[in-house]
């Protein structure tokens, strides 16, 4: 390889390994590197741990700037950068594949770690940059002749995506609170739900969460978010929080930080109750994030 070339390669490479080992400090700081929400929502799809995933990922640029030096004292073994990259192609496209039939929604951080081996790839050799984008092509053409994820349609309810039920011996009337942990509406509501409540609260997050983001509560185990993203996507919302109160009709859907705290009010406190403060959003402009009380599922409220 010529020293341009090789300049190139360790110039994105070295930018991949400073973002994953960014991503990593961030997620340890309850934090990340993403433009919208659809990095919680991919997360929460996939099994391994951001931690796993985001440093597999510095090892892998890591890797690449290895070898970069390695094939220019031994230009024979140039087969180790092709096999790595053909291999990185491959995750890219089933990661990809995920994103778009499964989470139903793109990760920006994600499509910025793929950028980045694409361009490492062009800069090393456009023909196995050609070969890596034919395997994607693949991977996606099989993933849309699957059925996912969820292949028994009957069974379906939003039970099956509740976090956590908050309750007392007779509650009045049963209702979902379908909410991000990222988004400050949605903590504005979980915040006035703090104390006695005589209505059965599920929390169904869009995104597998933790223990933290609602303390006292005894956590469902093996709870689907993703049923709780194809609810909102069968009611046409695009955005959290959303309350769905079961009714003897059918179901009522409240929409907004606003209407579902005053819902909560009128109905679910308990005689004597008091609306909690809400302490950690206190100096946070919320006009700024969205004037109707929710924040979108595509953009981050900032």
């Amino acid at each position: 390889m010529n020293r341009v070339k090789n300049i190139s390669i360790i110039a994105f490479a070295s930018i991949g390994v400073l973002l994953t080992l960014g991503q990593m400090l961030m997620h340890l700081r309850g934090k990340e590197i993403c433009f919208n929400q659809g990095c919680k929502i991919v997360e929460g799809v996939l099994a391994l741990d951001p931690l796993v995933v985001n440093g597999a990922g510095a090892l892998f640029f890591l890797t690449i700037i290895f070898l970069v030096f390695v094939i220019k004292r031994r230009g024979d073994l140039s087969f180790l950068l092709d096999l790595l990259l053909l291999c990185a192609f491959v995750a890219e496209g089933l990661l990809l594949s995920i994103q778009l039939f499964i989470a139903h929604t793109f990760c920006s951080y994600c499509l910025l770690i793929a950028s980045l081996v694409l361009l490492v790839t062009i800069s090393y050799r456009g023909r196995i940059a050609i070969f890596g984008m034919s395997f994607v092509t693949i991977e996606m053409a099989i993933f849309s002749f699957i059925s996912l994820p969820f292949q028994n349609l009957d069974t379906l309810n939003l039970n099956q995506g509740t976090y956590a039920v908050k309750t007392c011996s007779n509650p009045g009337s049963v209702a979902f609170l379908i909410f991000s942990e990222n988004c400050p509406h949605c903590k504005k509501v979980l915040s006035n739900l703090q104390g006695c409540v005589k209505c059965e609260i599920h929390f169904n997050p869009v995104s597998k969460i933790k223990k933290e983001v609602l303390p006292g509560l005894i956590p469902i185990e093996g709870y689907e978010p993703q049923i709780n993203l194809l609810a909102l996507k069968i009611f046409d919302i695009n955005s959290v929080p959303v309350l769905i109160q079961r009714t003897d009709d059918g179901y009522k859907i409240i929409k907004g930080d606003e209407k579902i705290i005053e819902f909560i009010h009128s109905q679910c406190f308990c005689p004597g109750s008091s609306m909690p403060a809400v302490p950690f959003l206190q100096g946070q402009d919320l006009l700024q994030q969205g004037q109707d009380g929710v924040c979108s599922l595509d953009e981050q409220c900032k």
